[in-house]
């Protein structure tokens, strides 16, 4: 802020009158003292020790101008040396220049805390006419022609200090306003600290820890929601589940440690070989994973399935105790354009599932899929749990 400090007393005072006679008439009266003699008085305590009784007031430094240019660019160095007037004395009739309102305007465009007394001898304008040209406030009083040298002591005292209130309020108001916003963006860092935490709670609460997948909970809340908008916009959603063929042979073999790391294997090539984002795989149980297929067709959603066990089985991951020697799964696949009168998402599930078991009844390591039609019957043929097949 290019204003002297708050706790720094400023007693700067600027003249703008025509009569230089005035101009030495307010230095008298406010550098010498309302008697004349202050700085006398001054000398004497100094060379005799002696005190007078008589208290000390405050003495002003006073600037002069004979024209409201002249006072206007003292206003402009004085803001430049960061030594601003405290108030000013300014004369109504300065011809040929500016008159004293103008003076004052261009002054407080300037310097818009400049306390100021206009002084004039005559009506050059009402006071109506002066709020018209002037935003008044109450940064200006007037003095009339010819004044009281008490008067004038009293006005230059008193609008001095008002103007170092008003700078001691601006700088508390600064300061507190400087705490509003440290505390506020405190606030908003720890807003924004606990969201992120939420956002990884949440985030934790439909991921599977082990292999990082979505869990069975978001599968469920995606396969809902893809489901709703194939009805709405009568669009395919395709499903595919995944086992890995007998799992439980390959944890006896390498150990729950060893199972750990097979299923992290497959549930990242199973994540890449995807469309990325527009895809969900989820473990969705033990050695078993779903991946929602929105807007894929029956044999779109068979092509993927395809994959999947292909890029399984590149994996080579050795399968001792399997009879190909490697890690390979088995997947059943569906896709549907469910109308509005579709029974609920779980058909969905039912009809990749059926397909699942007899993909594995048939040999394993291979996709098949199953149509709408084909699901009651195929749960009635294979009514016997998934572990049967393992």
């Amino acid at each position: 802020m290019n204003l002297q400090t708050a706790t720094t007393t400023n007693r700067r005072v600027l003249i703008v009158d025509d009569n230089e006679a005035i101009i030495e008439d307010f230095r008298k009266i406010l550098c010498a003292g309302l008697d004349g003699n202050a700085a006398l008085s001054h000398t004497e305590a100094a060379l005799f020790g002696e005190d007078d009784g008589r208290p000390q007031l405050p003495q002003f430094q006073v600037d002069g101008a004979c024209q409201g240019e002249a006072g206007f660019a003292l206003v402009e160095q004085a803001q430049r040396d960061n030594r601003p007037y405290a108030m000013a004395f300014i004369d109504m009739r300065m011809p040929p220049g500016w008159d004293g309102v103008e003076t004052i305007a261009r002054i407080w465009e300037k310097d818009p805390r400049l306390q100021v007394v206009v002084c004039t001898a005559y009506s050059d304008y009402s006071w109506e006419e002066m709020s018209e040209r002037l935003d008044l406030g109450d940064r200006l009083l007037i003095l009339k022609k010819p004044f009281d040298n008490v008067e004038a002591y009293q006005l230059a005292s008193a609008l001095t200090m008002k103007w170092e209130m008003t700078q001691q309020a601006e700088a508390k108001m600064s300061s507190l306003e400087e705490a509003v916003r440290t505390r506020t963006h405190a606030l908003q860092t720890e807003i924004a600290e606990r969201k992120l935490l939420e956002i990884k709670l949440e985030q934790l609460s439909i991921t599977d820890p082990l292999t990082g997948l979505a869990n069975r909970r978001r599968f469920a809340d995606t396969l809902a929601a893809e489901w709703g908008r194939a009805q709405r916009t009568q669009k395919p959603i395709g499903l595919v589940m995944i086992d890995i063929d007998h799992f439980k042979l390959y944890n006896d073999r390498y150990g729950h440690m060893g199972g750990d790391a097979c299923l992290r294997l497959v549930a990242s090539e199973l994540a890449r070989t995807t469309r990325g984002c527009m895809d969900l795989v989820a473990r969705f149980g033990g050695e078993e994973f779903a991946v929602v297929l929105p807007e894929l067709d029956y044999a779109a959603t068979h092509e993927v399935a395809q994959r999947f066990c292909a890029a399984v089985a590149a994996l080579n991951e050795p399968h001792a105790a399997a009879e190909r020697g490697f890690v390979t799964v088995s997947v059943g696949f569906t896709s549907i354009v469910p109308s509005a009168s579709s029974p609920a998402e779980e058909e969905l599930v039912e009809l990749a599932d059926a397909a699942l078991y007899e993909a594995k009844r048939s040999g394993r390591n291979q996709a098949m899929g199953r149509k709408p039609a084909c699901v009651r019957a195929l749960l009635e043929k294979y009514e016997r749990p998934i572990e049967a097949a393992a």
